[in-house]
C-alpha cells in the first residue's frame, strides 16, 4: 500500500496534500486529473470501487472525512448538496480532523446561505472553506474545462488557486462565501434562457419547414451562439447523435427566481423560460432526422 510519505517527493507541484471525498460523474475525474498532476491524495467515497480506481494510480483510501483531513492541507470535497454539511460538521467530519490552516473546498452546488453557515462554523476551528461551484458538465471535469465559481476569503482562494487551475479553465473569485453559490446559481439561470431561445428558435423553424440540423449549425455561427448550441451542434455533426435533449431542471431558474425575489427584485424573462418549460414537464427532445420537436404537455395533478 502506498504511504503518504512516499507522495512526498520531488515531484510534487506545490506542498499541498489533498483530500478528495465524493468520486462520482464529476469528482472522479477531477480526483483523477490532479493526481495525474502529481498531488499527493487521499480519496473518499462510500462507493469502494471508485476509490480502488483512484488507489491503483497512487491515492491512498480514507475511512472517513476526517482521516482525509488529518493528512491533508487541502480538501476538496464533490457531493451531492444533502451531504456537504455531514462531511463538513459530522461526527467524522472535517471539523474533527482538520488542523488550523486547512482550506475545504466544496465544488457542490448548495445554498448559497448553507455556504455562509458551514463556512462560519469551520472558521472558528481555524479552518477555511471556499464555496467553489463548477459548471462544465462531466465532459469539462474530464478534460479540466470547468467554469468554477469561487467564494470564500481571497487568502484561501489564493493559496488554492494553484489546484483549482488543474481543474478549472476558468476560475474566478466573486467575493465573501456564498457569493460563489450565488454566482452558479446567475449561471444556470443564463443557461436556462439561452435554452429557451434554442427550443423556441427551432420551434419556429419547424413551422416553418427548416432543416433544423442545418438551422442550428448556421445559428451557432452568428450572434445567436450559445455553449449549449454549441454542444447541441457538436453532437449531431461530429458525434452522429440524431437526437438531443435538452437539459432542463426546475432548480436551475427556480432558485434564481426565489434569489430574485428575496432582493425584491423581478426576473421576468427567467419566470418565462421556467413557466414555459414546467408546462412541457421539463422534457424536450429534438429529432434532427425527422426535424421535429417533442415537447410534451405537463401532466395534470391528481
Amino acid at each position: 500500500m502506498n504511504d503518504l510519505n512516499d507522495l512526498n517527493g520531488s515531484f510534487m507541484p506545490s506542498f499541498e496534500r489533498l483530500g478528495f471525498i465524493g468520486l462520482g460523474n464529476m469528482g472522479g475525474p477531477i480526483a483523477l486529473r490532479l493526481l495525474r498532476a502529481g498531488f499527493p491524495m487521499m480519496v473518499l467515497d462510500l462507493d469502494r470501487e471508485r476509490m480502488r480506481l483512484l488507489t491503483q494510480e497512487g491515492a491512498i483510501a480514507a475511512s472517513s472525512p476526517c482521516e482525509a483531513a488529518q493528512h491533508s492541507t487541502i480538501v476538496i470535497a464533490s457531493l451531492q448538496a444533502s451531504a456537504v454539511e455531514e462531511v463538513a460538521l459530522g461526527d467524522q467530519g472535517i471539523a474533527k480532523g482538520g488542523k488550523e490552516g486547512l482550506v475545504f473546498v466544496d465544488l457542490s452546488s448548495t445554498d448559497p446561505e448553507d455556504a455562509v453557515r458551514i463556512s462560519s462554523a469551520l472558521r472558528e476551528r481555524g479552518i477555511e472553506m471556499l464555496d467553489a461551484p463548477v459548471s462544465g458538465a462531466d465532459i469539462g471535469a474530464t478534460n479540466g474545462n470547468l467554469t468554477i465559481f469561487v467564494g470564500g476569503s481571497y487568502e484561501a482562494y489564493q493559496r488554492s488557486l494553484p489546484v483549482l487551475q488543474h481543474i478549472g479553465r476558468m476560475v474566478t473569485y466573486l467575493g465573501k462565501n456564498g457569493n460563489g453559490q450565488i454566482g452558479k446559481r446567475i449561471n444556470q439561470m443564463m443557461q436556462s434562457m439561452s435554452e429557451l431561445a434554442i427550443y423556441e428558435g427551432l420551434l419556429l423553424a419547424e413551422k416553418m419547414g427548416l432543416d433544423l440540423k442545418m438551422l442550428a449549425r448556421a445559428a451557432s455561427a452568428g450572434c445567436a451562439q450559445s455553449w449549449r448550441l454549441d454542444e447541441l451542434v457538436d453532437r449531431i455533426f461530429n458525434h452522429g447523435e440524431r437526437k438531443y435533449r435538452l437539459r432542463l431542471r426546475s432548480g436551475r431558474t427556480g432558485h434564481a427566481i426565489e434569489m430574485a425575489r428575496k432582493a425584491g427584485l423581478t426576473l421576468p424573462g427567467a419566470e418565462v423560460a421556467h413557466r414555459s418549460f414546467s408546462d412541457r414537464d421539463w422534457e424536450i427532445v429534438i429529432d434532427f432526422d425527422a426535424s421535429t420537436i417533442s415537447a410534451p404537455a405537463k401532466k395534470p395533478e391528481g
